[in-house]
C-alpha cells in the first residue's frame, strides 16, 4: 500500500460496479444498472484504495480488488441438501421456504490441493482437456464479457497454444481463500480479440484480451501439477462441459413465482428502510427468469448488488478517516486544493496508525461478508439444473430480507425505548 487516492470535496461520482479482479463485465454491466440505485461516490475514497495488496494473486491482471479473504461460511454436504423445489407442488410460500433450505450458506466444491507430492497424469480417452487460469476469488459467469490483461510468462504461452490450436477457450475457476484450493466447477473463457500491447507498455503487459463466457466445466482432475508448483507452465485440467438438463414447464413457473415474491419483499423493504444500495421500483416487472442467458444476466445483477453493499460498508468505514485526514491537509495549507493521491508514508505517526487500524478493521469486517459473496456465485455456477439454480437465488434474496426484517425489527425497538410512552 503506497497511495491513498483522494476525492476531492464533496463532488458526487455514481458509483460503478465494483470490478471482478481480473477486468470487467463491461456488457453486462451496462444491461444492469437500470435496476439499481446505486451508491455515490460523494466525499469518499477510490473503491478499495484503503484495502492491503498482500493477497494479491501472481497470475492475472493489472486491476485486482483484493477483497476475497477469509471464509465465513458454514461446510455442508452437498449429498444432504433437499431435491429441487419443483417437487413441492403445495405453493408458493412452500416453494420459497424449500429453497431456504436448498441455500444455507454452504461451502462450493473444492478439488483437492496441489502438494509437492501431487504427481502428473495422461488425460483418459475421450475426455476434454482445457487449460486452467485460476484467478483467485473472482467469480465470472456465464454470458458475460471480460477483458484480462496478461503479463505472466506461463499465461503468455497458453495464449499462444489456444490461439495456435485454434480451440481459443480455457478454464477459469476460482480459489479457496482459506487454502488456495480451486473450485471444481469453472467458466468456459471463448478468446473473441487479442491486442498485443507489449510495445506501448515496455512489455508489462503482453496482451489485452475480451472473452464471451460461454459455458461451464466441471473439473475432475489437474492432469499436470507439479507445474503449479514451479511455475513452469499453466495448468491443464480434464473434465466435462457441464450442461442444464430440460425441464417441466410447471416446474420452472413454480420457481419463478417463488422468487418474484421474494424478490418484491426484499426490494419493497429496502425501500422502506431508505437503504443506500437497493434495486428500483421498477426492476421487479423487468426481472429475467427464462433459463440461459436472461437468468444469467439476473445473477449478473445479483453479484452488483453484492459488490455495492460492500463498497457501502466501505465508505461507512472510511468517512471518520477521511475527515480527519481532510482536516489534516487543509491544517497544512493544501486545502484549496486536496491532491489525488496522499503519499502514506507523508502523513504524521497518528494518521498512520488510524490507517494500519482501518485496514485490520475493514479486513476483519469486510472479508467474511466478501467471501460470502463470492460462494454464493460459486454455488450458482455449480448448480446443477435451472431450477437449482432458481432456488438457490431465492434462498439468497430470502437471506437478505430476513437481514433487513432483522434490521427494522432493531430500529423500531430502539425507537421506542428512546420515545417511552408518556403517563
Amino acid at each position: 500500500l503506497v497511495l491513498l487516492p483522494i476525492v476531492r470535496g464533496l463532488r458526487a461520482v455514481l458509483a460503478a460496479p465494483a470490478t471482478p479482479p481480473t477486468g470487467s463485465k463491461k456488457a453486462s454491466t451496462m444491461r444492469l444498472l437500470p435496476a439499481l440505485v446505486l451508491l455515490p461516490l460523494a466525499s469518499a475514497f477510490a473503491p478499495l484504495s484503503l484495502l492491503p495488496t498482500s493477497r494479491l494473486p501472481s497470475s492475472a491482471t493489472s486491476l485486482r480488488a483484493p477483497l476475497s479473504l477469509r471464509p465465513a461460511a458454514f461446510k455442508a454436504a452437498r449429498s444432504g441438501l433437499p431435491l429441487r423445489p419443483g417437487a413441492h407442488r403445495t405453493g408458493v410460500a412452500s416453494l420459497a421456504a424449500a429453497s431456504t433450505a436448498i441455500y444455507d450458506e454452504q461451502e462450493p466444491e473444492w478439488l483437492p490441493m496441489i502438494t509437492p507430492m501431487a504427481v502428473d497424469a495422461e488425460p483418459g480417452v475421450n475426455t476434454t482437456v482445457m487449460p486452467l487460469f485460476p484467478l483467485g476469488g473472482s467469480v465470472y459467469t456465464p454470458h458475460t464479457e471480460p477483458t484480462l490483461n496478461i503479463f505472466e510468462p506461463r499465461y503468455r504461452s497458453m495464449y499462444n497454444d489456444i490461439l495456435f490450436s485454434g480451440a481459443r477457450r480455457f478454464a477459469v475457476c476460482s480459489s479457496n481463500p482459506e487454502d488456495g484450493s480451486f473450485s471444481k466447477y469453472a467458466a468456459v473463457f471463448y478468446l473473441s480479440e487479442l491486442k498485443e500491447v507489449s510495445e506501448q507498455t515496455g512489455d508489462k503487459v503482453k496482451f489485452v484480451c475480451d472473452h464471451e463466457i460461454t459455458q461451464r466445466f466441471r473439473i475432475d482432475k489437474i492432469l499436470n501439477p507439479s507445474a503449479w508448483i514451479g511455475a513452469s507452465t499453466y495448468l491443464k485440467v480434464e473434465g466435462e462441459i457441464v450442461e442444464d438438463p430440460a425441464e417441466e414447464e410447471s416446474d420452472l413457473e413454480a420457481g419463478d413465482a417463488a422468487f418474484t415474491e421474494e424478490y418484491q419483499n426484499l426490494m419493497e423493504l429496502q425501500h422502506e428502510l431508505d437503504e443506500d444500495v437497493k434495486f428500483t421500483k421498477q426492476s421487479a416487472e423487468n426481472i429475467q427468469l427464462k433459463p440461459g442467458e436472461p437468468f444469467w444476466s439476473t445473477i449478473a445483477m445479483w453479484q452488483v448488488f453484492q459488490q455495492q453493499r460492500v463498497l457501502a460498508r466501505q465508505q461507512e468505514m472510511q468517512k471518520e478517516f477521511q475527515e480527519k485526514l481532510i482536516a489534516y491537509l487543509i491544517k497544512e495549507g493544501k486545502g484549496d486544493k486536496l491532491p489525488d493521491m496522499i503519499n502514506i508514508s507523508d502523513l504524521p505517526d497518528v494518521l498512520k496508525a488510524e490507517v494500519r487500524d482501518l485496514q485490520t478493521r475493514m479486513d476483519e469486517d469486510l472479508s467474511p461478508l466478501t467471501d460470502r459473496d463470492n460462494y454464493d456465485i460459486q454455488l450458482l455456477m455449480e448448480s446443477l439444473s435451472h431450477s437449482d439454480r432458481m432456488s438457490m437465488l431465492t434462498g439468497m434474496v430470502a437471506k437478505e430480507r430476513s437481514r433487513l426484517q432483522t434490521k427494522k425489527s432493531l430500529k423500531g425497538l430502539f425507537a421506542s425505548i428512546e420515545t417511552p410512552e408518556s403517563p
